[in-house]
């Protein structure tokens, strides 16, 4: 293994001999950190990024108004908020700072930014993530066509109120994510060549700035003079764009501090700088409670139990992933300074048992005189999605005797018959829109598009209702957990595991923090000498 590094490091020095800068500065001489990603930007406009790349480099240039610190929501680019008008009306005070050209952050920035996202939503998507902003959705639709209409204004330079449709305890959870970044007016406002000179990620509002950047090689942060809130630890933060086998050769030889999606084996060469982090995503297993024998619970609850999910996790190539134990994934903050969600939700799933599922499928009369009934197992032809879906049916043959068929099928004819009930039970999976745990939750209210299982509860529904309106963190965060103790109890779905982003993290980096999406954060991050 080492020496297979050794090849691949003499391979890159002798691929890039006139970027000596490239590569005998990758580790980072003094305050330099580096960190290769497995892939490269294309973009880090926050209305474009789509790739794991682009959105490394955006959290590190770009300042929301609000930001996750150890768990908890802190004034970032706002200094402090009022929320009035029954929970309907947001009020955000702008700290003073500057863009790192010198020219101030305003209000205006903001509120064109924010205008400017909302425009590029899909207007054919049933709910966008700022629909919850007044007369959002109607701008989107079309509807309307003066943005001015949009309940998002400028009350001066460094005010900006906002109007929602309804109270939402989430709101500021939504306003963490990449599109609710700011980018300077001038980018939107101003002549071809401004634009381009203002272009959104060349002119940041965060600790850092992108000083160079080949686009498929390498991108090198420096700090941002003009920023006023804590200034970061690192002078300069260095990306590189190697795949994972070439990050490895440099991270062994000490010129990489942090490698992303490292290849597999390197852990046993690497096991203790190992990192394993939670990406907001649950893949699970629908259940369609209308059809026998899925209306019945313990037949839902024997399936769950024939699952074991750490085989199902190791025998499906290509899958980053942890055991599901219950439905809100690792990494959403709990309201509370360092606490995480699942952690203080512990493990609502029972693990595999094959003879108390075998009980319970006796106990709700089944192989009934006619045997078993078969089961359809629907899933996306292709990938992990299908691997998936024949490693489960296998465990539902092999521990309950079901004869199950997978149906494989294309993505559009997949939603279709989810969205119609055709079909017994479907492989799928949500990445949360938001770091809140209601994007999971209302995946389940009984008039949720997403709500392929036709769970129908009207005490989850208030549930979710008197979240939603709870302004009182602790109060709020006790609903969640209520509410996703029962989802899980109900076996609306099945947990089936958490996706993760992996990591190789040099013993050298202190105080690296990940956002809840599972990105290092590198404000606070330093590097033993």
């Amino acid at each position: 293994m080492r020496k297979k590094i050794l090849s691949l490091l003499i391979l890159v020095l002798c691929l890039f001999p006139g970027n000596p800068r490239l590569i005998t500065e990758a580790a980072g001489e003094g305050r330099t950190i580096t960190i290769n990603l497995a892939s490269f930007p294309i973009s880090v406009d926050p209305i474009n990024v789509i790739s794991d790349a682009e959105k490394h480099m955006l959290f590190n240039t770009h300042e929301p108004m609000v930001a996750w610190e150890n768990g908890i929501l802190v004034p970032a680019a706002a200094q402090k908020w009022v929320v009035s008008n029954g929970g309907k009306t947001y009020t955000f005070y702008l700290r003073k700072n500057s863009w790192s050209n010198g020219d101030p952050v305003t209000a205006n920035d903001f509120v064109r930014s924010w205008k400017r996202a909302i425009s590029y939503e899909d207007r054919v998507a049933a709910e966008a993530v700022t629909d919850i902003i007044y007369n959002a959705k109607a701008y989107r639709l079309g509807q309307i066509k003066s943005s001015d209409e949009i309940g998002i204004r400028a009350l001066d330079r460094e005010t900006v109120r906002v109007d929602l449709v309804e109270p939402s305890s989430y709101f500021l959870s939504l306003l963490t994510l990449p599109k609710f970044y700011p980018v300077h007016s001038r980018y939107i406002t101003g002549a071809p060549a401004e634009k381009q000179a203002y272009a959104p990620g060349y002119c940041s509002n965060g600790c850092f700035r992108i000083k160079e950047w080949d686009q498929k090689t390498y991108a090198l942060l420096s700090t941002n003079t003009h920023y006023t809130r804590k200034k970061p630890s690192a002078a300069e933060i260095k990306f590189t764009f190697f795949p994972p086998e070439t990050g490895l050769a440099l991270y062994a030889a000490g010129m990489v501090d942090l490698l992303e999606s490292p290849p597999h084996n390197a852990f046993p060469d690497y096991e203790k700088e190992f990192i394993r982090v939670s990406t907001m995503s649950t893949g699970y297993i629908y259940l369609n409670l209308r059809r026998a024998p899925l209306n019945k619970y313990e037949v839902r609850k024997s399936l769950s139990l024939a699952i074991n999910r750490d085989l199902l996790i190791e025998k499906v190539p290509g899958l980053s992933a942890i055991p599901a134990t219950g439905l809100i994934p690792p990494g959403i903050p709990d309201g509370r300074s360092g606490v995480d969600f699942r952690a203080a939700g512990g493990e609502l799933l029972d693990p595999v048992h094959g003879k108390r599922a075998l009980d319970l499928l006796y106990s709700a009369g089944y192989p009934s005189e006619d045997g078993l009934p078969e089961l359809d197992l629907l899933v996306v032809a292709g990938g992990i999605s299908e691997k998936v879906g024949e490693i489960v049916a296998e465990m539902w043959r092999m521990n309950l005797g079901f004869t199950v068929n997978v149906k494989k099928v294309k993505w559009d004819e997949y939603k279709e018959l989810c969205s119609t009930g055709r079909f017994y039970t479907a492989r799928a999976g949500w990445e949360g829109d938001y770091p809140d745990p209601m994007t999971f939750l209302q995946l389940f209210h009984s008039q949720a598009p997403e709500n392929f299982s036709s769970y129908t509860d009207e005490e989850y529904d208030l549930g979710l209702a008197l979240a939603k309106d709870t302004t009182d963190i602790r109060n709020k965060y006790r609903i969640y957990h209520a509410l996703e103790e029962k989802i899980v109890r109900d076996m609306a779905v099945i947990p089936l595991y958490f996706t993760t982003r992996d990591f190789l993290v040099s013993p050298a980096l202190q105080n690296l923090r990940y956002t809840p999406e599972g990105y290092p954060v590198l404000q606070f991050v330093s590097k033993k000498k």
